[in-house]
């Protein structure tokens, strides 16, 4: 059996670009709000889809919306964390010049 010992070189390259919504408020935010109004629809129709079995619908759209909010509670403890603090914050005021916190 031989070995193949020559250099490979990647097929594919990621290109250095920024991502639009780090966070995916967007994405997240369009999402939950698709549902939220799907569950005002199946909300308003609930007598007709029960009708026909299909009040699962409404399960969905609020199910939906429930997620949508998990993510946006995520999203928004990711961007939280990702800033950095101001110059106004307790943490900064207690450290020096050389990176150390004040003890008194």
């Amino acid at each position: 059996m031989t070995q193949n010992a020559e250099d490979h070189k990647p097929a594919l390259i990621q290109a250095p670009v920024r991502a639009l919504d780090p966070d995916g408020f967007a994405v997240v935010g369009s999402g939950t709000v698709a549902f939220a109004l799907g569950v005002i629809v199946c909300w308003i129709y609930l007598a007709p889809l029960t009708a026909t079995g299909r009040q699962w619908y409404l399960y969905v759209a609020i199910t939906g919306t429930i997620i949508g909010l998990v993510g946006l509670g995520v999203g928004f403890v990711r961007r939280h964390r990702r800033q950095p603090p101001s110059e106004d914050s307790v943490e900064e005021s207690l450290v020096d010049t050389d990176g150390v916190p004040d003890r008194d």
